[in-house]
């Protein structure tokens, strides 16, 4: 078999939620995606291939399965939560059943590729693997395993965001956030910010 295989598509129900955290300099809010790209750190980017740049037809926002998950994504090349003034965490969900094409376990494997391979930081073949799978299926993003936690992770691209709901939205000093914040530092060994 050869790539791009066969790829396993899965349905996530109505009501299912992510959370995001992202910069509020660069979104109005949860729901915002990248237009911009293929960026380096885009793992599952399905912009054109080659430099990035503006591609108005190619959105991506990516969510977590959980709010360790999104900070370790965030903070863990790192290892140091320290939350700039403008993140924020939102709460998405999902209006209505969204399909989403899997690329965790053996699922990479219909693909035409090892499982552990899409867990790689090679973006040249995660972006192609992206690239093939958005015009290949119907999916509305990628299901994916986080790098730093292995917890499910999600590349939303253009075509979910009529099908998203912002359900909550603050600022990561939220003096409700921060708390849980400094328990996951400790969870993940990570080291934690003084926040002024």
């Amino acid at each position: 078999m050869s790539f791009p295989g066969r790829p396993v598509l899965v349905e996530v129900p109505a009501g299912t939620t992510w959370l995001r955290v992202y910069e509020h300099d660069w979104y109005a809010d949860a729901l915002g995606q990248r237009f911009y790209g293929p960026s380096p750190a885009g793992r599952f980017d399905h912009h054109p291939a080659g430099p990035p740049r503006r591609a108005p037809r190619h959105g991506v926002g990516y969510v977590a399965s959980s709010f360790r998950c999104a900070v370790a994504e965030v903070f863990g090349d790192l290892r140091v939560i320290a939350p700039a003034p403008g993140q924020r965490v939102g709460l998405v969900g999902a209006g209505e059943p969204l399909l989403l094409a899997d690329t965790r376990d053996l699922a990479a494997v219909e693909l035409g590729v090892a499982a552990g391979a899409l867990r790689t930081r090679d973006r040249a073949l995660t972006q192609a693997v992206a690239r093939a799978l958005y015009a290949g299926t119907t999916a509305h993003g990628i299901l994916y395993s986080g790098w730093h936690t292995g917890e499910d992770c999600v590349a939303l691209w253009e075509r979910a965001k009529p099908s998203l709901r912002l359900m909550d939205d603050r600022s990561l000093t939220d003096l409700d956030v921060v708390p849980e914040l400094r328990l996951l530092a400790t969870e993940l060994h990570y080291s934690m910010a003084e926040l002024v």
